[in-house]
């Protein structure tokens, strides 16, 4: 892990738990530092999903489909734009094995599916019941998973 690594992370690591679907890049001035990293895709694509970089999280994660870590990422960023059947394939299907990150937050993939479906059911008007902050320490414990072992 670069040095630039870690001090972007530790900036996005700071904010508030951002909602469940973000709007909009949380910092615009973050994306051109996260891209000019030289560190492993794992890390930039996690450290883009951090920044609510929906779009530059899912061409990095897309391409590195053989690594776990990656493979986490993606699943996640399709929580995050709502596309909730296709989060619940990579957390199956599509990862081949238990990310650590999931097994440590969730608990296993079955919790991990149903932690999406709540997600949809906010989208469908429901409270969020904490999600939003479970959803952040999910995504940080992902950037510091990347951090440490994928470099």
């Amino acid at each position: 892990m670069s040095v630039s690594a870690r001090e972007i992370a530790d900036t996005l690591l700071k904010r508030a738990a951002p909602a469940l679907r973000p709007g909009s890049v949380y910092d615009p001035s973050l994306t051109p530092q996260i891209d000019a990293l030289e560190d492993a895709i794992p890390i930039r694509s996690a450290l883009h999903l951090a920044n609510d970089d929906i779009a530059r999280a899912h061409e990095l994660a897309q391409s590195d489909e053989g690594n776990l870590t990656s493979c986490y990422v993606h699943q996640q960023l399709h929580r995050r734009e709502g596309d909730y059947w296709n989060s619940k394939w990579w957390l199956g299907s599509g990862m081949r094995s238990v990310h650590p990150v999931c097994r440590q937050i969730h608990g296993g993939v079955s919790q991990g599916k149903a932690f999406v479906d709540a997600c949809e059911r906010v989208g469908t008007g429901k409270s969020s019941n904490g999600l939003e902050a479970k959803q952040w320490e999910e995504l940080k414990a992902t950037v510091e998973y990347a951090l440490d072992k994928e470099n």
